[in-house]
């Protein structure tokens, strides 16, 4: 027997069921036995038996499922995470790589560098007409003015720490009219031939062509500010704008006048710094003593007197270059150019990168000291 929950459920299954049920209560058919055959009948159940008891099954979808389990959440990977970018170069340094500039300063030609030559000669030191102590002014008859420079200059700023810097620039350079006095003209006695000084008038002026090579080296730099110390080295070439160096014999006995009197007022180098004590004046050459004296007329004072005695027209500080002329004044030294080597040591000031003070001292031509104002422009 099924359970009654079977049978509704599946109606061929109770068919089944009744089957058995008839076969286990059939009565059995008599058996015939022969020597030879035995044969076994068996009643089957009523055709009727096997008919369904219900005519239509049930749909699929009215059957009860079983429930199934929900399925066990998919476990997924945490994913595996992007390994961690490099960290972004560092900022290359950037500057302004073109500037120009002005630039100027003061120039002086010490004469403890030439002193070994004379006894006395003129020099400009900026102090006037005093005659500074010490190495400077040893030697020195007079002091007057002072040399300078000035100029304008390109900057290329090949690294933010150096610069080639082509630059054009005049310099003044002269010494005011003088007496100087070699310093071998010394008597066996070791006191100064007074006659032998020459009239110098020195006047090197030039235009300045030069490249310098600056290195520099960053103490403080800020983003808005920046101190550099650093020095350098150029080569360049001066074109002579001045009269060069010209000389007049003094002229021996060494005399002075005013009026074309000879006047014994030239006794020592101290005399040299007032031309009216010890005045130019002509006097036989030695190596040429026949030569005639200036033709009368030729001098200036000829005009207000007889001038015997042949002397220039002068006056404490210069004298007539006409007269020197007559009394044969000479060039000494005749260089269109002259060759120009630059040391230098330097500090500079820089603004945002974009303006500069610049100070800088060293040597040339002479002893220098100065600066430039910059300005700086250009793609960084």
């Amino acid at each position: 027997m099924l359970a009654p929950q079977l049978a509704l459920a599946n109606p061929y299954a109770r068919a089944s069921s009744l089957w058995a049920q008839a076969a286990a209560t059939q009565t059995t058919t008599t058996t015939t036995t022969t020597t030879t055959t035995q044969e076994t009948t068996t009643t089957q159940p009523a055709g009727d038996q096997w008919k369904p008891t219900s005519s239509k099954a049930p749909k699929s979808n009215e059957l009860e499922e079983t429930p199934q389990p929900e399925p066990a959440p998919e476990v997924k990977p945490e994913p595996t995470p992007e390994p961690a970018a490099p960290p972004p170069e560092p900022e290359k340094p950037k500057w302004t790589r073109h500037g120009f500039g002005i630039r100027g300063g003061i120039s002086i030609i010490p004469t403890w560098a030439v002193r070994g030559y004379v006894q006395s000669m003129t020099n400009a030191l900026c102090r006037g007409d005093s005659i500074p102590g010490g190495k400077f002014g040893a030697g020195l008859t007079r002091v007057e003015g002072c040399n300078f420079y000035i100029g304008g200059e390109y900057i290329y700023r090949f690294s933010k720490n150096f610069d080639i810097v082509p630059a054009v620039a005049y310099h003044r350079l002269k010494a005011p009219d003088g007496l100087w006095l070699d310093d071998s003209e010394r008597d066996a006695n070791g006191n100064p031939n007074l006659g032998a000084a020459d009239y110098t008038q020195v006047n090197f002026s030039f235009v300045a062509l030069q490249v310098d090579f600056i290195g520099r080296g960053t103490i403080v730099e800020t983003p808005d500010f920046a101190f550099q110390l650093g020095g350098g080295g150029g080569l360049g070439l001066g074109i002579i704008t001045g009269k060069g160096l010209w000389q007049t014999p003094l002229g021996s006995p060494a005399v002075g006048s005013t009026d074309g009197n000879p006047q014994a007022t030239c006794n020592s180098i101290a005399d040299y710094s007032d031309f009216t004590k010890c005045t130019p004046h002509w006097s036989p050459d030695p190596d040429n003593p026949g030569a005639p004296p200036p033709a009368q007329g030729s001098l200036a004072l000829d005009q207000t007197g007889m001038n015997p005695g042949r002397f220039a027209k002068c006056t404490k500080d210069g004298c007539n270059e006409a007269d020197l002329n007559v009394l044969g004044r000479e060039k000494g030294i005749n260089l269109p150019v002259i060759p120009i080597v630059n040391l230098l040591l330097t500090a500079r000031f820089l603004i945002k990168d974009t303006f500069g003070i610049n100070l800088t001292g060293g040597w040339n031509t002479g002893f220098y000291f100065g600066g430039s104002l910059q300005y700086f422009f250009g793609s960084r």
